[in-house]
């Protein structure tokens, strides 16, 4: 009786969101451009290649810019995220713009290796947190380096920081994010971790100062390694 009263006066069980539009994200954007499997909708000259899907094989928070990668095919994509389970077989660089790096400004360290397993929150859906690996945390492990010392002036008076290097062994959630948070200040711009998270307002998202710089893989048909970069 219950259900046949909900059903008569159609009570919403959920909100579901409203779908994303083309324009909002990378894969939108290139269908937009001519890519993927709804581009032939309004443009009927294309030729059957350029009709295929996309298939995404990794992705980036959405205020992190730089190197994106999509499969052409079910096969590449198979192939690509196999390889991206790996972690020697894809290579990822980001920098990351930091005010304040203790290992460096402190200890006058130039690299070095932070492993601190993450899990995800258990009071903040959208976050991940640092927890023991006996305690349900992942291992993950991040390799830094100084790429920029951003501070200027005599004595570094002008105080703008540092670029950092940063080399994901493994890829959790927030990984970069968490890892500068726990050591350093946090990623410049970042919502959600660091010493002084920022609001961010969907209207006008803060800009992020991270940038998937780098990308190296092998070709998942012929083998050859590929590598790709986008500028700052």
């Amino acid at each position: 009786e219950a259900f046949s009263i909900i059903q008569r006066l159609h009570i919403p069980l959920m909100n579901l969101p409203t779908p994303t539009e083309d324009w909002e994200s990378a894969q939108g954007q290139l269908r937009l451009l001519g890519y993927g499997d709804f581009a032939n909708e309004n443009n009927h000259s294309l030729s059957t290649s350029d009709k295929s899907k996309m298939y995404v094989v990794h992705r980036l928070d959405c205020q992190t810019s730089g190197v994106l990668l999509f499969a052409r095919n079910p096969e590449s994509a198979s192939k690509l995220c196999k390889a991206w389970r790996e972690r020697d077989v894809v290579q990822k660089v980001y920098l990351a713009h930091v005010m304040r790096w203790p290992p460096y400004n402190d200890q006058k360290l130039e690299e070095d290796t932070i492993e601190l397993p993450l899990a995800a929150s258990r009071t903040e859906r959208i976050k991940w947190e640092v927890r023991e690996l006996d305690d349900g945390g992942k291992s993950s492990i991040t390799k830094w380096k100084i790429y920029k010392d951003a501070d200027s002036g005599e004595d570094n008076t002008t105080k703008e920081g540092a670029i950092l290097e940063l080399h994901p062994i493994t890829g959790r959630t927030h990984q970069l994010r968490i890892h500068c948070a726990e050591i350093g200040s946090g990623i410049v711009g970042d919502s959600l971790y660091g010493d002084s998270p920022v609001p961010w307002d969907a209207g006008k998202p803060t800009i992020l100062r991270l940038h998937a710089q780098m990308l190296s893989l092998r070709h998942p048909r012929s083998g050859e390694e590929l590598t790709f970069k986008a500028p700052r």
